[in-house]
């Protein structure tokens, strides 16, 4: 695995809400997001992405690593931004993927099970040999503002996404609208 290939890997475990859609209740991708709202589901999504990785990672890192001491900051820094980034994001994720939910559901009601799913998705997915790389990536994003590492790992997405061949599907937990600007 490259580098690179890791990088993308850690930032869509780091966005794993979308993954919810495809892999936890196989609802179908029915519409794409707004790099703003993507960023927003990325910002809502990171506090349970980052504790279930650090879980995973616990075991398998030194006490020194950011991950080990990020307890703390992901309560008080990632958790308030994501609660304020939640209405926003918890709509944008309704409107882009099809769940069997009736017309005017809050989005609040699908916040407990998106984190479960993320959690438990996260822990699945990060291996022991990826926890260094995961670390890393995180220990380098961390002094940024929760929206800032949000629309980083949007922007990783995107180049993930421009980069794949023709054909190849995509790895990146949601879809993200193509900007009109192009």
């Amino acid at each position: 695995m490259t580098r690179y290939t890791l990088v993308t890997r850690s930032a869509a475990l780091l966005a794993m809400t979308g993954a919810l859609a495809g892999n936890t209740v196989a609802a179908q991708t029915a519409a794409c997001l707004t790099s703003t709202d993507a960023q927003s589901v990325a910002v809502a999504a990171l506090p349970d992405a980052l504790a279930s990785a650090r879980r995973a990672c616990l075991p398998h890192l030194p006490a020194s690593s950011a991950l080990a001491r990020s307890g703390t900051r992901i309560a008080q820094v990632y958790q308030p931004a994501a609660d304020r980034a939640w209405p926003s994001a918890g709509r944008a994720f309704m409107a882009a993927v099809e769940l069997p939910l009736p017309p005017g559901t809050d989005p609040q009601l699908i916040r407990p099970l998106m984190t479960a799913a993320i959690s438990s998705l996260v822990e699945q997915e990060v291996k022991p040999q990826d926890c260094r790389a995961v670390d890393d990536f995180y220990s380098a994003l961390e002094p940024l503002p929760p929206e800032n590492m949000g629309k980083l790992l949007i922007a990783l997405m995107k180049l993930d996404e421009s980069s794949k061949k023709p054909g190849e599907s995509s790895k990146n937990p949601f879809k993200i609208c193509k900007d009109v600007t192009q």
